[in-house]
C-alpha cells in the first residue's frame, strides 16, 4: 500500500456514505494521513415544478442543501473529521471533486461505486467520470 498523506472522501449524503467514510477513516489512520470530505450539490432542476416560482424553487433547494449538509457534517464529525476539513461545493460532482483534488494535493480519493443498476457500468456515473483525468489514486468502495 502507498503511504498516503492526504485522503479525500467523496460522499453524497446517502445512507451508504457511512460505509465509504469508514473505509476512508481506516486508510487515513493506517497512513497517519490528513482526512477531508467533500459533498457536491447538483442543482435540483429535474425536480422543478412549474407550480413553483423561481424564488420558491431556490428556497426549497437551499433548505434541502442545508438539511443534507447539517446531517453530513454531524456524521463526519462523529467519524473524527473536523468541520474545517469538510467541503460543500456546488456544480457537477466529477468536475468539482477533480478540482478539489488538484487544489488540495490529495494522494487518495475514496468514493463509492453504485453498481446496483444493471444499465450502469460497474461504477456509478460520478465515480466513473472522476477516474478520467484525476491526478491521484482512487479507491472505489462497493456500496
Amino acid at each position: 500500500m502507498s503511504n498516503y498523506k492526504k485522503v479525500l472522501v467523496a460522499i453524497d449524503g446517502s445512507d451508504e456514505s457511512d460505509t465509504i467514510v469508514n473505509k476512508a477513516v481506516e486508510i487515513a489512520a493506517a497512513n497517519n494521513a490528513e482526512l477531508s470530505a467533500v459533498l457536491v450539490f447538483e442543482p435540483l432542476l429535474g425536480s422543478y415544478s412549474f407550480e413553483l416560482n423561481m424564488a420558491d424553487f431556490e428556497k426549497v433547494q437551499k433548505e434541502h442543501q442545508a438539511r443534507v449538509a447539517d446531517s453530513a457534517r454531524s456524521s463526519l464529525v462523529e467519524h473524527g473529521i473536523p468541520a474545517s476539513h469538510v467541503h460543500f461545493l456546488a456544480g457537477k460532482p466529477a468536475t468539482e471533486i477533480k478540482k478539489l483534488v488538484a487544489e488540495s494535493s490529495v494522494d487518495l480519493l475514496v468514493i463509492g461505486s453504485h453498481g446496483h443498476n444493471p444499465i450502469r457500468a460497474v461504477l456509478g456515473s460520478t465515480a466513473n467520470a472522476v477516474l478520467h483525468g484525476i491526478g491521484c489514486d482512487v479507491l472505489t468502495v462497493r456500496v
